[in-house]
């Protein structure tokens, strides 16, 4: 065959090709999804559109149907879960829920915080109600309402532990690790590390002095002797004024990183909530509507 012979053939074939419509051409046409057979309600997977934007973009007619709740469920159902019941041990106090708010798809900008106090957690034979806690332990003179972020936990210990006061963590409480012992186990990793050599030779402490210093166990405060005489006075001052609670708040409580959004509540029973072996864990809201179960 002659080459214009062989160009006619695939100029034919070319406008048979773009001269079908869309809806001629399946693959590329389609107003909207593709159903799973005919007369069926079911979708398979939502259809890109040919026209009018990207290739990629959802069909018009898809919509997101909310899921529907039964009757007694909170809108909060779905959302905020009971991840953990650790009901081992003999003491109320080593018994605790860990709770969730996951917030909804991928975490949704959408998702706003959640009052947890006021909230009621137990089992089928009790419950408690969910109280206030500290913003900055130690620092603020009242508790307030717990307000969990999309991403935040809540730890619920059902006794009453060494440390009894209901708190928000920040980047400085792993001082209380000196004194209390928590569970769950919290966090020895404190804000106010110690300045580095150069930092402290800047200053005009002498070796004994940063010696002194970096000795100082983190998120402790110092428990040796201070010899003015050896390390100096100048050094001794800085030593008592900024390695404690206390300190490392004043320093740090500004920083954008200085609180968690992890808060610690105890019910303060005498007597456990839940069933060693087996039982229900159940989170209601503050209408008592049904927000998670968690059986084990």
């Amino acid at each position: 065959m002659n080459p214009l012979g062989i160009f006619s053939i695939i100029v034919a074939i070319v406008v048979g090709f773009f001269g079908l419509s869309a809806t001629d051409f399946g693959t590329f046409g389609g107003g909207g999804p593709i159903a799973t057979g005919p007369g069926s309600y079911g979708v398979r997977n939502p259809q890109p559109v040919s026209r009018g934007g990207s290739y990629f973009a959802p069909s018009p007619q898809e919509s997101v149907t909310p899921v529907a709740l039964k009757p007694g469920e909170s809108p909060y159902k779905g959302k905020v879960r009971i991840s953990t019941v650790e009901r081992f041990g003999d003491r109320p106090e080593q018994e605790y829920v860990i709770i969730r708010y996951s917030g909804g798809f991928f975490g949704s900008s959408q998702d706003q915080p959640i009052r947890m106090s006021g909230w009621r957690i137990g089992s089928d034979r009790a419950s408690e109600v969910i109280p206030q806690a500290f913003e900055i332990p130690e620092i603020d003179a009242v508790e307030r309402d717990i307000i969990l972020p999309p991403g935040g936990e809540l730890i619920v210990v059902t006794g009453t532990p060494t440390y009894q006061r209901n708190f928000r963590e920040n980047t400085c409480v792993g001082y209380f690790n000196e004194s209390h012992a928590f569970t769950p186990f919290l966090s020895s990793s404190c804000a106010d590390q110690p300045e580095d050599r150069g930092d402290l030779l800047r200053r005009g402490f002498s070796g004994a002095c940063i010696d002194a210093i970096r000795d100082i166990p983190e998120c402790r405060q110092n428990r040796k002797p201070l010899f003015a005489g050896i390390i100096g006075q100048d050094c001794a001052d800085y030593i008592a004024k900024n390695f404690s609670y206390v300190a490392c708040v004043r320093d740090f409580r500004d920083s954008r990183d200085f609180l968690k959004n992890t808060w610690r509540v105890s019910l303060k029973r005498s007597q456990k909530l839940f069933d060693p072996r087996h039982d229900r864990a159940i989170l209601r809201d503050r209408q008592g509507l049904l927000v998670d179960e968690f059986e084990y």
